[in-house]
């Protein structure tokens, strides 16, 4: 299953950069994943298709980039994200200078724990939903918001902002 949500994310980005590239974007910015009381920061990469005005497919690919500490039984664990992927089906609605969108999908993440030199990775999936909204500067280069909800174990709320570039055309 997981290979299967990469493959499908790189898919979707790939995409994007050739032969769809009349209405597609790509994009990377930084997002950073609450956890109750744990935050977590990656850099986000995005590649979207839009087989009409209304309707299409995003591939995301994040790598962590930093960690947070928790205490646990009066021990200081360290906290990262490796890595995740996810794929959605999105909705948006507005003009050439404005979007709201509106995704529905699922991602998958590692995050790896380390305290007193002993270190866990584990591997976990979840449905995730989110809005966003997209300021375009002039024809090509924008600005995006993100707000991701993800229904893992704990609910996660993942907050983004990233440049978003329009292909082709």
């Amino acid at each position: 299953m997981l290979r299967s949500i990469v493959a499908a994310s790189a898919a979707v980005v790939a995409l994007s950069a050739g032969a769809f590239a009349q209405d597609s974007t790509i994009s990377v910015g930084v997002e950073r994943a609450d956890f109750d009381g744990l935050s977590l920061d990656s850099v986000a990469f995005r590649g979207a298709h839009f087989f009409n005005e209304t309707f299409g497919v995003e591939g995301q690919l994040n790598i962590g980039v930093g960690d947070d500490t928790v205490r646990f039984l009066g021990t200081d664990v360290d906290v990262s994200q490796n890595w995740g992927a996810g794929v959605f089906a999105v909705a948006r609605t507005g003009g050439e200078g404005f979007n709201l969108l509106g995704r529905l999908g699922y991602v998958h993440t590692d995050i790896e724990a380390d305290v007193a030199g002993f270190s866990e990775s584990e591997d976990d999936g979840a449905l995730a939903a989110g809005v966003a909204a997209e300021w375009y500067l002039d024809e090509r280069n924008g600005v995006r918001l993100d707000y991701t909800y993800a229904d893992f174990d704990d609910s996660v709320s993942i907050f983004g902002i990233s440049y978003v570039r329009r292909l082709g055309g």
